[in-house]
């Protein structure tokens, strides 16, 4: 006689239902976590890009020379 019980069958069906709703909620969380980052990187660029055209254009000047020798 063994002292062990076996598990029930309707427990392990359960059990991997649960394995299975979890791996398409981790899936669809990924997949909108993704998707917002791509709006997010979207509405950067172009709140960017207007300020850049709404600034008034930079001018550099970088000037390069050599010393004179001493007398």
């Amino acid at each position: 006689m063994s002292t062990t019980a076996r598990t029930p069958r309707f427990i392990s069906q359960q059990a991997t239902a649960r394995r299975v709703a979890a791996g398409l909620a981790i899936v669809l969380t990924l997949g909108l976590l993704a998707g917002l980052d791509q709006v997010a990187d979207r509405q950067y660029d172009d709140a960017l890009m207007a300020q850049a055209a709404d600034a008034a254009p930079a001018q550099v000047v970088v000037v390069t020379a050599k010393r004179l020798p001493r007398a």
